[in-house]
């Protein structure tokens, strides 16, 4: 007997769950709750199915071409009745005007008189009519409507639109009217093409008791409603400009036979709205394309009528009982694919509805009871499943102890009554220790550091540090008093009743990810060899100081400061020797601009010193002899005793300059005069140093308009070999120019001048070209390499670059997938959007993208992850002291892992040295570039070189 009332209870209660998701079904068809949901699946559908483009009806726009032409809105009425003769010309059937004439044109009579005659002599014009709320009288509606002068000769049509409630029109009233629907819509009138002088609505002729149409009332009766299914997005009907109209007789003759609506388009003017036909490109419908698409609906009898209220619910509700039979039926074997194919059947069946016998009936509701029906014949096995989880929770407590983050668990009270062995190796204290202590009490935020929010979203307050739920990293001390970074989550517990039990709270150590983190950001801002400030930091800086300059009225000083001769120590000693001297310049420079000043590395052998508190000619002078005595003395390097001097130019603010950049190219200029005169010395800023600059430079920029134009530069190019397999598999474009007075100059001394003087454009496209013609010339000859060329930041943002690329590759035959484009940070910075967009166009048909010199400019890591980025290019300077420079090999090793995490091919440039190759591959990076493997070489060397590589590997596997 318990047994049977125990299976009579669980069957109630299943028909009580039925029952009771029959009744929700139901109400929330009746109130449209998921109106939302069926506007997204209606518009979906009706994309889905397009409609044919009507060849009858034609939109003769008033657009700017038309404005520009015949003059400022509005026009004279003579101009509109001398349009509408010219139709009455051609036999025109029906012309219908989205333009309200409201009013006379007082300043012209004869005007109005024409245009009446137009119509009266066309005598099938149609014009709007529209409720406007009284302002005389609340809730007074009133009828906006043509003159009598103009609308006793045409028909009325009414142009109401109505707005879903996410605001956009897909519905429209065949007839409406003030208190009574008996106007026609106006795309109605004219597919009906009745006699406009008499068109009159069936209600019309019903309603024998109110003859006359009423002009005042209370609300605007509708009566009609059907879907549009629109026939395309906007701009899918014919259109034609209102000026050809009037002035172009061809125009006119092919409007013959055609139904004709007039409106504006014009930029600016009109009424436009959002329709599910403009969502897709987000271009809203003009007035005159929402009647075009009434027209079309009705010629072709293709209304879409909504289900009533009861009718939706009946049909709901029926299909959501044949859902339940057919589910219950499966039993067990209703599973989630059984779900979704129901789901799928019940849309497919909306669909066909829809565009078969063209009724729309919502199926939200009809969703909700397919969804709502799996956990129904589930309820067993979801109470068992969730059961089974909770045990499965309590259990995995022991798995706890073998992770390495920190996990702490409290009670209401915020007591500690569990610590892991994560916990404690971060904490540094034992379980024993921390079990019924706070909180607070061994986990010690350090006040001195931020603590933020690890997501942007997170609710937590920061100033709440550790008592509200949410994610924080922050810095803490430990029992031994040492400090660590972590990131805290806190989540709370509740019971069944949601009651807070306690809190859990991960703690993970992310001590060595800061300090990553933080070196990254140093590189980004400070020169990695001589750790001084980069050129964005002093620019930075720079501009502080004019800042509080021009509050305390003071000048400021730019010294300049460049070393005479530097080549000779690299060429004499090495890359390695010339380094140790510039980290030594720094240091005596350093001493000189002491806490006064902004001492930084401008690039190369040059040093830029800012100070702020020389008050005349003679203290300057006295700084400038300082620098020039403290790189006279000798310097200590590899046990040999090297001199140099150095060139020095001098500006100020604000007398040689209102802007940071304008004044250090003043003392630039300088510089390169005092290094004319034969250097060791310093010279002021004067325009005449600045003539002597600026002739030179023209001198220059003539050579190398005419390098460019008779194609004397070189390109070079530069092998990037597999070490694994001893195989060139990519090479570098590089370019070179032998000046005929100048000798070999490098690219530094010629590409800044092309982007002055606006040729980078052609200068890149000229290597771009040579350097797919022979690549294209390898690929034939059976070496499959790839080529990788330098895009200057003016060419990736030319409007013409995309189309260039495309054009050299299809002219050259060159494989788009053969081709790396490598830009620098500095390329992309300014305009990260735009790049963003150029690069993955480049990126869609194929082409690869490499990030050059990563780590020396300003956000690598967010480039990383906003970029269609593939290969990472580690600079020069982290590669070059590899082998000495512990710092160095760290930053090496992060970026080799950063880019492995993220599937980039990792290439690293200025290999020199068998030691920094074999270390660079014991860091798992297989692809290097350097003097190691080979110089920058002219195509022959190369073909060359490429041919002995094969070669020798060929013989090695037969061997």
């Amino acid at each position: 007997m318990i047994y049977l009332r125990h299976l009579q209870r669980q069957y109630n209660t299943f028909i009580t769950r039925i029952l009771s998701l029959l009744a929700i079904t139901a109400i929330i068809s009746y109130t449209e709750v998921m109106e939302r949901i069926d506007f997204v699946i209606y518009d979906a559908m009706n994309t889905l199915q397009p409609s044919a483009k009507d060849t009858d009806l034609v939109i003769v726009a008033i657009d700017d071409t038309s404005i520009r032409e015949l003059g400022g809105w509005p026009w004279s009425r003579g101009v509109h009745a001398e349009l509408i003769n010219r139709l009455t010309s051609i036999g025109n059937q029906t012309t219908a005007f989205d333009l309200l004439f409201s009013e006379l044109q007082a300043n012209d009579p004869h005007a109005d008189q024409l245009l009446s005659e137009a119509i009266a002599a066309h005598g099938h014009i149609i014009f709007p009519v529209a409720p406007v709320v009284s302002t005389t009288e609340s809730n007074l509606l009133t009828l906006a409507m043509p003159h009598p002068l103009f609308s006793r000769h045409a028909a009325l049509g009414h142009t109401d639109i109505e707005l879903d409630s996410d605001a956009i029109a897909r519905r429209v009233f065949l007839h409406a009217g003030i208190n009574m629907p008996v106007w026609p819509a106006l795309g109605l009138l004219l597919a009906e093409k009745m006699p406009l002088t008499k068109a009159r609505s069936p209600d019309q002729e019903r309603m024998t008791k109110t003859p006359l149409p009423s002009y005042h009332g209370r609300f605007w009766a509708r009566t009609g409603e059907v879907l549009i299914p629109f026939t395309g997005k906007p701009g899918s009907f014919p259109q034609i400009s209102y000026s050809r109209v009037l002035f172009d007789d061809d125009v006119l003759a092919s409007l013959k036979d055609k139904a004709v609506i007039i409106g504006m388009t014009a930029t600016g003017m009109g009424t436009r709205f959002a329709t599910p036909a403009s969502l897709a490109n987000r271009q809203p419908m003009t007035g005159v394309e929402w009647h075009a698409n009434i027209y079309s609906m009705i010629q072709h009898n293709r209304m879409i009528h909504p289900a009533s209220s009861a009718v939706a619910i009946l049909i709901t509700l029926s299909w959501v009982t044949l859902i339940l039979v057919v589910t219950g039926a499966l039993k067990n074997n209703f599973t989630i694919l059984s779900l979704l194919a129901l789901l799928l059947l019940t849309l497919i069946l909306g669909y066909l509805s829809l565009h078969l016998i063209n009724l729309w009936i919502p199926p939200g509701a009809a969703l909700f009871g397919v969804i709502a029906s799996y956990p129904l014949w589930n309820w067993y096995r979801i109470n068992q499943f969730l059961r089974s989880f909770l045990i499965n929770k309590i259990q995995s407590t022991t798995a706890l102890e073998t992770i390495g983050d920190g996990v702490i668990i409290t009670d209401a009270s915020d007591h500690v009554i569990y610590i892991n062995r994560g916990a404690e190796n971060i904490l540094r204290t034992q379980l024993n220790q921390a079990t019924g202590k706070l909180l607070r009490q061994i986990v010690h935020i350090e006040p001195a550091t931020d603590c933020t929010p690890a997501d942007q979203n997170s609710a937590v307050n920061p100033e709440s540090g550790l008592d509200t739920p949410g994610t924080l990293e922050c810095q803490i001390k430990t029992a031994l008093n040492d400090r660590r970074n972590v990131r805290i989550t806190r989540n709370q517990l509740h019971d069944e009743k949601r009651v807070l039990i306690g809190s859990v709270i991960s703690m993970t150590d992310i001590t060595d990810t800061v300090r990553l983190t933080q070196r990254v950001a140093f590189q980004e801002e400070y020169d990695a060899l001589t750790k001084l400030p980069n050129r964005a930091k002093l620019l930075s800086r720079f501009d502080q100081l004019i800042r509080l300059a021009e509050e305390a009225e003071k000048t400021i000083t730019v010294f300049f400061v460049t070393l005479d001769n530097f080549k000779k120590i690299n060429d004499a000693m090495g890359h390695q020797a010339g380094d140790k001297l510039l980290r030594i310049v720094s240091r005596r420079l350093d001493g000189i601009a002491d806490q006064h000043g902004v001492i930084a590395r401008w690039g190369g052998d040059e040093f830029i010193i800012l100070l702020d508190h020389l008050g005349s000619s003679e203290s300057v002078a006295e700084v400038a002899q300082k620098i020039l005595r403290v790189i006279e003395q000798h310097f200590e390097i590899d046990g040999m005793r090297i001199f140099v001097s150095a060139s020095i130019g001098i500006s100020f603010y604000p007398q040689d300059g209102v802007s940071s950049n304008l004044v250090l190219e003043k003392a630039g200029t300088a510089m390169y005069q005092a290094k004319r005169e034969g250097g060791n010395r310093f010279d002021f800023y004067s325009p005449q140093s600045s003539v002597i600059w600026t002739r030179d430079r023209l001198e220059l920029e003539k050579d190398l308009r005419t390098a460019i134009e008779h194609n004397e530069l070189q390109v070079f190019f530069q092998p990037i070999v597999n070490v694994v397999s001893n195989k060139i598999t990519h090479i570098e474009a590089l370019v070179r120019w032998q000046h005929p007075e100048r000798g070999f100059l490098p690219p530094s001394e010629f590409v800044p001048l092309a982007e002055n003087i606006g040729l980078i454009g052609q200068l890149g496209e000229r290597v771009l070209s040579i350097s797919c013609v022979f690549t294209n010339q390898l690929l034939q000859a059976g070496y499959p390499v790839k080529v990788s060329v330098n895009v200057n930041p003016r060419q990736l943002t030319n409007p013409e670059f995309l189309e260039t690329v495309f054009k050299i590759l299809q002219e050259t035959g060159l494989p788009s997938s053969t081709l790396m484009l490598e830009i620098t940070e500095s390329a992309i910075v300014n305009n990260t959007e735009r790049a963003s967009e150029i690069l993955a166009q480049i990126k869609a048909v194929g082409i690869q993208i490499a990030l050059d010199d990563f780590g020396t400019g300003y956000s690598s890591l967010t480039l990383l992850r906003e970029l269609p980025i593939d290969i990472l290019k580690i600079d020069k300077s982290f590669v070059r002291t590899l082998d000495q420079n512990q710092n160095d090999q760290k930053i090496v090793q992060a970026i080799i892992g950063l880019g492995a995490n993220l599937g980039l091919t990792v290439v690293a440039e200025g290999v020199e040295t068998e030691q920094q190759s074999r270390m660079l591959l014991q860091h798992h990076c297989r692809y290097q570039q350097g003097y190691f493997f080979s110089r920058p070489v002219p195509y022959p060397a190369l073909l060359e070189l490429i041919t002995k590589k094969m070669t020798a590997g060929k013989q090695l596997e037969a061997g």
